[in-house]
């Protein structure tokens, strides 16, 4: 039983994968090479896509990935068995990669779903903080035979020991930055301020494993099914508004000096909007006092927790110090995130009527109504690691949501959502 909290990053929605019937890239190294052949016929187009940190440039036999979040770090994705360009082409610290990956580390969990998605989760060796991934098929790789191994975080010639056997690490190890030169691969897809951003990163991956078909089918699945529930809750006359806090404990790294956050930006704020709400944007959103947080947000109709841990509305009450919640209008709106991020779920909890009178959040789950926790087990898993992964999401092709009933509305309003952490931190699961 895995209790690792679900880590917020994007919500990745993947519907039913449709690869192309066109040629696809090679997944074998090139044994004959032709300089006029086009081994990439199948593209990630970074024009088209909602992300605005990493770009992908394509050249007959390799590819120039740029990570725009760290001084235009560019790493050159060869196709083996084909020649590489000169080092010299390309700005100092540029890196190169011998392509498509077949061992791989992971070091940081929001990879996981991308890899999933892409049905490659199992090229990786090696992991930093596997205990954390909430994903129950890569749970049951873990405990399997060909399992990978955690990577050591207190010896360090073991751990490059460990990286030197993969071709790529994503992430960067706990010991050192790049202990094992020209391995070191940037994973910041939690820097996109959109979802589909942050969906988006599902190129950045594919292009690693020329699965550029899987990933470009995957986003426009996900781009659709996104557009189409916002577009079904942009009516609501009557806009809930929602306040997304943080209490950060005192411990040694704040001068263990306790402090509240109210988070009203980014990605956060375009998935409430579409959610058909509207995010709570008062002036102040840091506090030393939780009185003074709980006074600014007295008001808001849906309070969502993103602490990092707090199983239940008694320790969400206590983390903000508040002794009487029926005084508030959130005090049965309370929510956390417990699962997989999805467009679906914020959808409901801003009505939940919709996207169904009987649909059940996978992220949300409302601790004033005693939602329990689901700790993701190995019995959960009903997929191969080694294709695809399907969605959770509910796909959606209906017409607009109607208005929230008074029943409706007062549920909303007298609620507190949790989000629990999650290593799809990076996806949209929309």
């Amino acid at each position: 039983m895995v209790r690792g909290y679900i880590f917020l990053a994007s919500a990745l929605l993947l519907g039913a994968t449709n690869v192309s019937a066109q040629a696809q890239n090679a997944q074998t190294c090139v044994s004959s090479y032709d300089q006029n052949t086009d081994y990439f016929p199948q593209k990630f187009d970074t024009t088209k896509d909602s992300a605005q940190l990493f770009t992908i440039e394509y050249h007959n036999n390799y590819k120039v990935l740029t990570d725009t979040t760290a001084s235009n770090q560019k790493y050159v994705l060869v196709q083996c068995g084909t020649p590489a360009p000169p080092v010299s082409n390309f700005p100092n610290g540029t890196e190169i990669y011998q392509i498509p990956i077949t061992k791989a580390a992971v070091l940081s969990t929001t990879v996981v779903p991308y890899l999933e998605m892409l049905g490659v989760a199992e090229t990786t060796k090696f992991i930093s903080g596997g205990d954390w991934v909430t994903s129950s098929c890569f749970q049951k790789y873990l405990t399997g035979s060909n399992a990978p191994a955690e990577i050591s975080v207190t010896n360090t010639t073991q751990s490059i020991e460990q990286l030197s056997q993969v071709q790529v690490q994503f992430g960067y190890s706990p010991g050192a930055s790049d202990p094992v030169s020209n391995t070191s691969v940037a994973s910041a897809e939690t820097y996109e301020n959109s979802v589909l951003g942050r969906s988006s990163w599902i190129g950045y991956y594919s292009a690693f494993y020329n699965l550029e078909s899987v990933g470009t089918s995957a986003l426009q699945t996900m781009t659709t099914n996104y557009n189409n529930l916002a577009k079904a809750a942009s009516g609501y006359s009557n806009k809930p508004v929602v306040a997304w806090a943080v209490y950060n404990a005192p411990d040694q790294f704040n001068g263990n000096t306790a402090s509240w956050q109210l988070m009203t930006d980014g990605y956060r704020k375009q998935l409430t909007s579409d959610a058909g709400a509207t995010i709570y944007s008062g002036s102040n959103t840091n506090f030393t006092s939780a009185s003074d947080l709980v006074n600014a947000i007295k008001d808001v109709d849906i309070l969502i927790d993103e602490t990092y841990i707090a199983t239940n509305l008694t320790d969400v009450l206590s983390n903000y110090q508040i002794t009487d919640a029926s005084k508030y209008k959130f005090a049965k709106a309370i929510y956390r995130e417990d699962g997989i991020l999805t467009k679906s779920d914020m959808i409901n909890v801003v009505n939940p009527t919709a996207p169904s009178s009987s649909y059940k959040r996978n992220w949300f789950r409302n601790v004033a109504n005693n939602e329990a926790i689901h700790y993701v087990s190995t019995d959960d898993c009903n997929w191969d690691e080694t294709k695809p992964r399907s969605s959770l999401a509910t796909k959606f092709e209906g017409s607009a949501f109607s208005e929230p009933s008074s029943s409706a509305a007062s549920s909303i309003s007298a609620g507190v959502i949790t989000l629990m952490a999650s290593t799809l931190v990076a996806l949209a699961l929309i």
